[in-house]
């Protein structure tokens, strides 16, 4: 592809064009419902790897989104792929990053020419990460890769993800980047994107304990008024994404004040606090300072304080609380530390006999854990802290934040705003809207990687490696522990819906959906259920050769649960099995007596978003074309269930 921009014409350029339009690649035909694992509604490329979605803009009416790879929407539901845009042979990686459009050319490279910034990153991952930029003056079709680079070099290894974005209140560019290995977020300016002044960095927040990536900043509007209010997005690796909500004067983002109290000492956690081993009325014999924080490297507690056994010189290790009275249905605490059952492990006692026990996960990152002791309310009970462990390593246990609560907290996650709770949503960025009288007013369009890099490269499809997201839209609602960003699917999906059904059902045991049999897996569920005397309730999907993925809730204990442990046909690679096939649990309330479940089940994928977006939860399924069963279930009595399906055309 010639390496020239204007508008000159190039014969191999419109020739490759024509062939990704068509649907050809080297020359073949693309047969996409053929290709096992290929996205009928989701963004995939032709061939090849896709992972961080970059370079987001809306620009003359056109949606843009680059992997370094390039593709163009109307209506960000149909996709058109176009070549690649970026040099090949430069010696480097193309690395996650942004475009502008550079309507006032204040980088002198042309009036509304697009500027790519992106990490330029050197094999062997020890030399240092710098920030570069391309430019192209030909709406992205292909760009020139700016000779003067890097922009900016900092002399560090982990250096990398560039977000620029103009701010209208100091005119100038912005740009938000990550130091992942220490987890910050610096924020740089430019008046001309070539030279670069640091204002300030972001740290000491939310999940602490692994690599920062993929930062994005932007203004989201609060649901029922003109205000907005700013928020910070950080892909936490390997596969998701945290959010802090606050205000940015051009230089510093600090956040809202509730939203800090309830990262950093919990305030706002639902229900009460039994122990927080920070001095005050403590409910647990004092251990000795030595007991006391002196373990390197540990993250993601609350307070300053946290009970562990790691110093503890005795061989054999028992610390009991005081004894109190299960009120609630659920016992929730952060915990880390080894994984040796019955050596290094917290215990609930009842009657002198451990009823409950739950061990770490081998690592020094607090984590939520949780009970459902419904079947002991009222009896007295204690918890225990038990180390007999010889694990050099590994061998001890710490726990924080004990809270009696009527919601389970059994996320085995960090205290932390997740954007979503399954496991396959990371590198969300948004879309900047460079066309303000087109755009919807006032609407933050995102849409992250459906990808998780604990088995990425092992995924089973053939065509190629990685897909995005539906696209989403985010907004702001304030609750009673501070601003929380709720996400939708966008409206525009709802062109691809075919032949479709509503109906109403008095759910007992399982059955089937009544005049709704997918013969693939392309389809949009939208599932309220009103609990009547059922323990528990919800769906089995991609239900066939003696698998499913089962949602199921539970109205007592206020837990979403999404279980893929049976779910995909590719089972011959051990590794990939032992990271993928797990359940994943979500607190989740009733919403005014009620569940919704609106759901976009696609090949490879399934969405869900729950009670109007206040949570979601993003899995890869890899389940077989044949496993196109769907059904309801109730356990234990009766549920009411409204639900309206469509069947989703493809967007190819």
């Amino acid at each position: 592809m010639s390496n020239k921009s204007g508008y000159g014409f190039d014969f191999r350029y419109v020739l490759g064009l024509f062939l990704l339009l068509s649907g050809y690649v080297n020359g073949q035909e693309i047969d996409r419902k053929a290709q096992e694992y290929r996205p009928m509604y989701h963004f995939s490329p032709a061939k090849g790897w896709m992972g961080d979605p970059d370079g987001l803009v809306h620009y003359n009416n056109t949606y843009h989104l680059f992997w370094w790879g390039h593709a163009v929407s109307k209506d960000l539901v149909h996709w058109q792929e176009m070549p690649r845009p970026m040099k090949e042979g430069m010696g480097f990686s193309y690395f996650s990053g942004s475009v502008v459009v550079d309507k006032m050319n204040t980088g002198g490279f042309g009036k509304n020419s697009m500027i790519a910034f992106y990490t330029k990153h050197l094999p062997g991952d020890s030399l240092p990460e710098t920030q570069a930029i391309s430019i192209s003056n030909n709406e992205g079709k292909s760009f020139d890769y700016y000779q003067k680079n890097p922009v900016l070099d900092i002399n560090k290894v982990f250096f990398r993800d560039p977000q620029v974005f103009w701010y209208e209140q100091d005119k100038s560019w912005k740009m938000v980047v990550s130091r992942p290995d220490v987890q910050q977020v610096h924020i740089y300016q430019s008046s001309d994107l070539k030279n670069w002044a640091f204002c300030n960095s972001f740290e000491g927040l939310g999940a602490k304990n692994s690599f920062w990536e993929c930062p994005d900043l932007f203004e989201l509007p609060i649901e029922g008024s003109n205000e907005k209010k700013w928020v910070l997005i950080i892909g936490r690796g390997p596969n998701r994404v945290q959010y802090f909500v606050g205000d940015f004067n051009g230089k510093t983002f600090v956040t809202d004040k509730k939203i800090a109290e309830y990262l950093s000492v919990g305030q706002g956690i639902k229900g009460s606090v039994f122990e927080d081993f920070e001095g005050k009325n403590s409910k647990w014999p004092k251990f000795p300072e030595e007991h006391e924080n002196k373990v390197s490297g540990v993250t993601d507690y609350l307070g300053k304080h946290y009970l562990s056994t790691a110093n503890a010189s005795a061989t054999v290790f028992r610390s009991k609380s005081q004894p109190f009275t299960i009120s609630a249905k659920a016992i929730n605490f952060l915990l880390m530390g080894g994984n040796h059952q019955d050596s290094t492990c917290v215990n609930l006692l009842v009657d002198g006999q451990a009823v409950r026990t739950t061990s770490g996960d081998n690592t020094k990152v607090f984590k939520w854990n949780g009970w459902d002791v419904r079947p002991w309310i009222g009896k007295k009970a204690q918890l225990e802290l038990v180390d007999l462990s010889r694990d050099a390593t590994n061998g001890f246990i710490a726990i924080d934040h004990v809270t009696f609560s009527d919601q389970l907290s059994n996320q085995h996650l960090e205290h932390a705003l997740w954007l979503d709770y399954g496991p396959d949503y990371y590198a969300t960025r948004t879309w900047r809207d460079y066309d303000k009288s087109s755009a919807p007013a006032d609407t933050v369009h995102a849409i992250g990687w459906m990808g998780n890099w604990d088995y990425a490269r092992k995924a089973p499809s053939k065509w190629g490696k990685g897909f995005q997201s539906i696209p989403r839209m985010m907004t702001l609602r304030e609750m009673p522990s501070g601003w929380r960003v709720f996400q939708q699917p966008i409206p525009q999906l709802a062109q691809l819906r075919d032949s479709g059904i509503r109906q109403q059902l008095q759910l007992k045991g399982v059955q089937s959906i009544k005049n709704f049999k997918p013969d693939v897996n392309s389809y949009e569920l939208d599932a309220t259920f009103t609990p009547g005397t059922a323990k528990a309730f919800g769906l089995n999907l991609f239900v066939g050769e003696g698998r499913k993925l089962a949602l199921r809730y539970d109205p007592q204990l206020g837990e979403l649960t999404l279980d893929r442990r049976n779910c995909t046909n590719f089972n011959t690679d051990t590794a990939f099995t032992k990271s993928f096939a797990k359940k994943y649990a979500v607190p989740l309330a009733l919403d005014k007596g009620s569940l919704r479940l609106h759901i976009f089940v696609d090949r490879s994928s399934i969405e869900i978003f729950a009670n109007d977006g206040e949570k979601v939860v993003s899995a890869t399924t890899f389940a077989a074309d044949a496993q196109t069963g769907l059904e309801t279930f109730s356990e234990g009595g009766n549920t009411t269930l409204n639900i309206q399906a469509w069947k989703l055309k493809s967007i190819w």
